[in-house]
């Protein structure tokens, strides 16, 4: 399994530091939001939104507000994915999923203060009009064509037949709007011209898809101790991998990067580290 790429641990460390600033462990709910948001973790969208900016000629540090707004956010669909109406998981990011240690009330709470501290956060880092660009982009993300819709799509289809096309918009919804948000905002935050955003999101998007298929690999054949969660949690479910079998899945992989990557031609040589994380992604089922 390919390692994370060498860039990433700067990218890592300034969205941490700066989520450590925003979320800082008081009351009971602060110690929830903490606890996921400042778990350990490869912060991929968090990093695409910095390498999206600085493609993009963005300011040293311009973008790190929106990236950790992608990554609370993240955080957030996290423990309500993982709650015993939804998923039903027991463990997340190595250690015991946010409801097990709070409680089921702590833990909704937590979700729903980081999406407010998301929104607050984006407010107060940037001028009206980027921020409320901002915010309708994260939004619409989240929403009933985004997060939102794509894990209701996905629970109401559990334990039932559904072909490729609505598997691809669960997975679209579920983990591909937040992808290409995170890349949009990005692009954003660095203004750049509305060809590059495109660009951009469409990268972003196919990377999510193919972001999405290699866990579901990673849930058949993965090692809880790398992945941090326990495997054969979608037994229950239509994945890719059930759909196309894990050879088939892991081809669709890098078939998805490789369309990610012919979205950079524009960009040419500046965009190889975009590039290097798409071999990272379609590498971690391997």
């Amino acid at each position: 399994m390919m390692r994370v790429p060498a860039f990433f641990a700067e990218h890592q460390q300034a969205v941490e530091a700066e989520l450590a600033r925003l979320i800082v462990p008081g009351d009971p709910v602060q110690r929830s939001m903490a606890y996921t948001a400042l778990a350990p973790s490869k912060r991929v969208r968090a990093v695409l939104t910095l390498l999206a900016a600085e493609l993009c000629g963005g300011a040293p540090g311009r973008a790190v507000p929106a990236a950790c707004a992608v990554e609370m956010i993240h955080a957030a669909s996290l423990i309500l994915d993982d709650l015993p109406s939804m998923d039903n998981a027991a463990l997340r990011r190595g250690r015991r999923t946010n409801h097990l240690e709070f409680s089921e009330a702590l833990a909704i709470l937590a979700a729903f203060g980081l999406l407010n501290l998301a929104y607050g956060t984006m407010a107060r880092s940037y001028d009206p009009p980027l921020a409320s660009r901002l915010s309708a982009l994260l939004s619409d993300a989240v929403g009933v064509h985004g997060l939102i819709g794509g894990q209701a799509t996905d629970l109401l289809a559990t334990e039932q037949q559904i072909d490729f096309e609505m598997l691809e918009r669960i997975h679209r919804g579920k983990t591909g709007a937040l992808f290409s948000a995170s890349a949009t905002a990005g692009a954003l935050t660095a203004g750049a011209p509305a060809d590059a955003v495109a660009s951009l999101a469409a990268y972003a998007k196919n990377l999510g898809l193919a972001f999405q298929i290699v866990d579901d690999l990673l849930d058949v054949e993965g090692d809880p101790a790398e992945t941090g969660k326990a495997i054969r949690q979608d037994v229950k479910k239509t994945t890719f991998v059930s759909f196309s079998g894990v050879e088939g899945a892991r081809q669709l992989a890098i078939e998805l990067c490789e369309t990610a990557d012919r979205a950079l031609v524009p960009f040419g040589q500046p965009a190889n580290r975009l590039r290097e994380l798409s071999r990272f992604v379609a590498s971690r089922g391997c």
